[in-house]
Parts: structure tokens; sequence; C-alpha cells
């Protein structure tokens, strides 16, 4: 037993921050409805609506993601202090996810509206959009873990590297639109998408969320210094953008290699593959956690 020790200052705390992000995580059905605009009991319950529940599940975890990032508060503070940045902070990383699901709709996918077709039953729509959100939330979890949560500079920081961050991951999701080889049919990856092409919509899916961990391997290496805002973003955005550029190279090689000889872009988009979809996908996040985790 004296292996174990047991401070019961900070369990307390501990305690406390974990009752407060239960809290937050039940009340989830109230935030759903805030970030996914859409009546979520008619959708479940009278329509069975598959492409709502990935939305309305994939925001679940997301929520989860971003919360556990908070858990942990700060023992030094008092347990007011902590308890109320850790439910401050948890309510503005949920808006924070209500924010980028608007960038997203508005801005990265302006020919698809993810509400309709989401209401409609697109499940290619409803990955895309799944894959967002949890890329936000990969984001927001990483940069609430680097900064320091209990402060207005910190929330500068949180505010400051969401946005940097965001403007990475859409700059990169607009540039592989931009540069998508059309089908057989000469349309372009938004009208796929539309189609419920579920294996584009899978390999879509992959490389946001792969990106998202590509640019949290910031946090492991730009040093948090709360007194100098301004070259630190400098930093988190030079830092991001070298790692997606490295995350990017390594998925290009690690498909040649595993995916030798496959006609991907006609199993995709042609055959509608979900098998190859997938394993893109796998590919994709499977290097983005590794190299967050350096």
């Amino acid at each position: 037993m004296d292996m174990i020790y047991w401070d019961h200052y900070y369990n307390t705390i501990l305690a406390l921050n974990f009752l407060v992000v239960i809290g937050l995580f039940t009340s989830l059905r109230l935030f759903s409805g805030v970030i996914a605009h859409i009546h979520a009991s008619d959708e479940l319950l009278r329509k069975d609506n598959p492409a709502f529940g990935i939305s309305l599940a994939s925001t679940t975890l997301a929520v989860t993601i971003v919360l556990s990032g908070l858990v942990y508060g700060r023992p030094d503070n008092t347990v007011f202090h902590t308890v109320a940045a850790v439910a401050v902070f948890g309510v503005l990383g949920i808006g924070l996810m209500a924010l980028t699901r608007i960038i997203f709709d508005r801005v990265t996918l302006r020919d698809v509206s993810l509400r309709d077709e989401i209401v409609g039953g697109n499940v290619a729509v409803a990955i895309a959009d799944a894959s967002n959100i949890l890329a936000a939330a990969i984001i927001i979890r990483a940069l609430m873990v680097w900064t320091t949560p209990d402060s207005v500079e910190g929330a500068i920081a949180l505010f400051g590297g969401f946005a940097v961050s965001q403007v990475i991951l859409t700059v990169v999701t607009w540039i592989s639109i931009k540069i998508f080889r059309p089908g057989a049919d000469g349309i372009g990856l938004q009208d796929y998408l539309k189609q419920d092409n579920r294996a584009l919509a899978l390999r879509f899916a992959g490389k946001k969320i792969g990106t998202a961990f590509a640019i949290a391997m910031a946090a492991q290496i730009v040093v948090y210094e709360v007194y100098d805002i301004v070259p630190l973003l400098a930093a988190w955005f030079v830092v991001s953008i070298v790692a997606v550029a490295v995350w990017r190279v390594l998925c290009l090689i690690a498909e040649k290699i595993i995916l030798f000889r496959a006609d991907v872009q006609s199993e995709v988009l042609d055959q509608k593959n979900i098998a190859i979809g997938a394993l893109q996908a796998a590919i994709y996040i499977s290097l983005g956690i590794l190299m967050s985790s350096l």
C-alpha cells in the first residue's frame, strides 16, 4: 500500500471536474440540437434516419474527446477556480465545434447542404460531416491540453490556436476538393458526396481526421508560453504546416505499398468499393495518430 499515493485535495478537485464533465456530456441532447440544427427526436425515433444517427453519434464522440482534455484541470488552484474553469472551457469547446460545422457547411463544402442531405438520409454526407466534427474535437482537445484552461490568456491561446488550425484544415480540404480528379462521368467530389458515394466519403473522412491528428502534433513540439501569444501562434502554424506536409508524403508512400497495383480511383469512384475507401481512411488516420504521438 506504500506504493499508492492518495492526495485528498487533488482527488477532490478531480472528482468535481469529472462530475462537471459528466454533466456537460449528459446535456448532449441540448447541445446536439445547436450543433446539428436538426430535431433529434423526429430523425431518430420517427424516421429512423441512419445519416442523422451517424451525425449524432459523431457529435457524441466529439464532445467526449473535447471533455477528456478538461478532466485533469489545475490542482494548484482553488477548488472553485478549477471547477469553474472546466465548466466554462467545456462549453467553449462545444461552441467551437458548432462553429467548425458552420465553416464546413458554408465554406468548405459550399455546394452541399449538410442539413438537407442528412435529413434526406445521405449517409456519405453524414460520414463527411462526422469526420469534420471529429477532426475539430481532436484539435480542440490538443489545444486544451496544451494551453492553461483557467485564465483569459489561456482562452485567447485556445481561440487563436483554433483559428489557425481551422484555416489549415479548411485550406487542406479545399485543395483536395480543387485538385480532385473526376471519375469517368467527369463530376467533382462534392457531387459524388451528394450521390451518396460512401467509399469516397470514407476516404474523405480519413484524410480529414488524419490531417487533424497531424495538426495536433504541434502541441507536442511548440512550447506553450502565455506571455507571448503572437510568436506562439506563428510557431503553431509553421509546425502544423510542416507536420501536415510530412503526413501527406507518408500517406502517399504507404498507399503505394499497401494498395500496390490497385486502380484506387476506379475502385472508389466508379465501383464505389467501400473496402478500398475504408482501407485508405485507415491509412490516413493511422499515420496521423502515429505522428501525433511523437
